[in-house]
């Protein structure tokens, strides 16, 4: 029996041995396979989940295009700065972190939690930026809180930067973070991006804005950057954008500026015969540089200051007075009111209807078209205007740009007006009186004309007929932009001799004598147009081209309530002259080459 059950119990224990074998081999097998899935066949998968806790994926901002003159120097590049981001998926107790970064940023805590509520419902898997280019005050500020502020992190970026800034500002506009509005129009773009907010900045954003790329950085356990010397991995790679070359000559640009000093007004040069712009400026002016962070209270109080520092006065219409003058007269020739060899009998004043249209001298005598132009004589274009119709007028207008855009690269140009019967009765419900085309010939009431305007003008008279539209851009990246082609009315010489040596008479001995150089032949027209509030002083124009047989550059000079146009207006076009031609610059008083100031603290008259 003793034998049988020995035997027995041998049987159960190796049987008991051989499962215990069996399942520690299974066992081994099994964790063989799973170590061999894991490491080998899913070892891909796993390496990134790794990765994907230790690294982030962020954005590498595509550098944007850079804005040159027409010699290549630079008007608008980039820097490196540092943003202030948030990450989506790791925002946790917002009130506290919107608390602490205001403090942080010297911002609104409303504005910061509106910012990071936005940020935590975007749907983007890319960090969202919260504030742009920071100093070096709110750097030292975060890393001093940077254990409080999970899922918020600081980053090197990329900014605009305006090396010429106020001279430069109405020409090349702004950049700045993109807004809600302008988010819905373009679902491309995302929370924190930059854009283009004005100028050419704006109209050429898609061009210079280039691709943003993207970057793993290195990152802790709260989802910020741990501040290891490993280089970020680019993952896609950021495509720049087109750099522009525009028509502007940065010095004749430069001496425009300082022409206008503390004045407010606008100086618009340009070739005739191509039209591209070599100077545009408007003053006051305004820094573009204050864009690419969060406008302080100082910033906008600079900005929103009475004397309009964002308004671009070479694009906005004024009435244009006197330098309207040219075109009235060209529509009497045209339309055999007068002929070339006309005298017109000039005193001071003319009545109409039981109104006196009065001169802006009694002096009177018997004076041929030429002397007429010379010397601006109201009563002459008065008679002129009695046996004509407004449209008349209007039609001469229109022909040389008047009334319509000129072409010009800018966001917001004003058409300007040139009106007319229709026109009056559809805007002011009443009919046209004879005294309103007095008025009209003389360029004043209802005209309006801008600055880009009235440099056209003259480089279409400058041309004979050749009226060539204004433009900025002359190429984008390697791509030349072609000069847009000019339109070509026909004027009759002799029409036109009369107009061209009124004009070069002016300058000569008339009412801009003292723009008058022997260095070179210049034509233009001074003008004083009345302009509310009443009692101010008049807008003073001059517009002008030289050399006047082979014109190589038409200038439209604008001060805004100056006074007479001779006095105000013409010896800031002289500066731009001489700067142009290369004249040793004669002192003018009351013009100054005075480094840009920011608007005073009145607003100027």
């Amino acid at each position: 029996m003793k034998s049988i059950s020995s035997h027995k119990f041998s049987d159960q224990v190796a049987g008991k041995a051989f499962v215990l074998a069996f399942v520690i081999i299974t066992a081994m097998v099994l964790l063989l396979l799973r170590l061999t899935w894991l490491q080998i066949i899913q070892n891909k998968y796993y390496k990134t989940a790794a990765e994907d806790n230790s690294t982030r994926v962020t954005f590498l901002r595509a550098p944007r295009g850079s804005l040159y003159d027409r010699h290549g120097n630079l008007l608008a590049t980039n820097k490196q700065s540092l943003s202030m981001i948030a990450v989506p998926n790791q925002l946790e107790h917002v009130q506290d972190l919107a608390t602490r970064i205001a403090k942080i940023l010297d911002l609104e805590y409303a504005e910061v939690f509106d910012r990071l509520m936005k940020a935590k419902a975007s749907s983007s898997v890319l960090p969202i930026v919260i504030e742009h280019d920071l100093n070096l005050e709110h750097v030292s500020k975060f890393y001093e809180q940077k254990l409080f502020l999970p899922g918020i992190d600081i980053l090197p970026d990329i900014s605009r930067t305006y090396p010429h800034a106020e001279m430069t500002a109405h020409v090349l506009g702004y950049c700045g973070e993109i807004t809600k509005p302008q988010m819905l129009r373009r679902p491309d773009r995302k929370m924190g991006d930059v854009v283009g907010q004005a100028g050419i900045e704006k109209l050429y954003d898609d061009q210079l804005r280039g691709v943003d790329g993207e970057q793993r950085v290195r990152v802790n356990a709260m989802g910020q950057s741990s501040g290891e010397t490993a280089k970020p991995i680019i993952t896609k790679k950021a495509i720049p954008g087109q750099p522009i070359i525009l028509s502007l000559d940065l010095n004749l640009q430069r001496c425009a500026y300082q022409a206008l000093g503390e004045k407010s007004g606008a100086i618009v040069a340009m070739d005739p015969q191509s039209g591209e712009i070599l100077a545009l400026v408007s003053r006051p002016s305004y820094d573009p540089n204050v864009f690419t962070r969060r406008l302080t209270k100082e910033d906008r109080k600079l900005l929103s200051h009475p004397s309009h520092p964002l308004h671009n006065r070479a694009l906005s219409g004024f009435p244009p007075g006197s330098i309207w003058k040219p075109i009235t007269m060209l529509a009497a020739l045209d339309y055999k009111v007068i002929k070339p060899g006309d005298k017109i009998h000039v005193s001071g004043g003319v009545s109409l209807g039981g109104f006196t249209f009065h001169d802006w001298t009694s002096a009177s005598g018997l004076f041929d078209l030429v002397k007429c132009m010379q010397w601006s004589r109201d009563t002459a274009f008065y008679t002129m205007a009695l046996k004509m119709t407004p449209e008349m007028i209007k039609k001469w207008g229109n022909i040389l740009g008047a009334g319509r855009p000129t072409g010009v690269e800018l966001p917001n140009e004003r058409s300007g007006t040139v009106p007319d019967s229709e026109w009056k009765l559809r805007r002011m419900h009443e009919k046209w009186y004879p005294g309103n085309t007095l008025h009209m010939s003389i360029g004043q009431t209802f005209i309006q004309l801008t600055p880009v305007q009235g440099a056209r003008i003259y480089s279409g008279l400058a041309m004979k007929g050749r009226v060539p539209f204004s433009h900025l851009v002359i190429k984008i990246g390697d791509r030349q932009v072609p000069p847009p082609k000019p339109e070509i009315w026909k004027i009759k010489p002799e029409y036109m001799k009369v107009i061209s040596d009124g004009l070069r008479a002016v300058v000569q001995g008339g009412t801009a004598g003292r723009v008058n150089m022997p260095e070179v032949a210049i034509s233009g027209k001074t003008g004083s147009a009345e302009a509310p509030p009443k009692g101010s002083k008049t807008h003073g124009w001059f517009c002008c081209y030289a050399p006047s047989e082979k014109p190589e550059i038409a200038i439209c000079a604008f001060v805004e309530h100056g006074g007479h146009g001779g006095t105000a207006a013409a010896p800031l076009a002289k500066m731009v002259l001489q700067e142009y031609f290369g004249i040793k610059k004669t002192p003018i008083p009351g013009v100054t080459d005075a480094k840009p100031k920011k608007p005073a603290a009145k607003p100027r008259h």
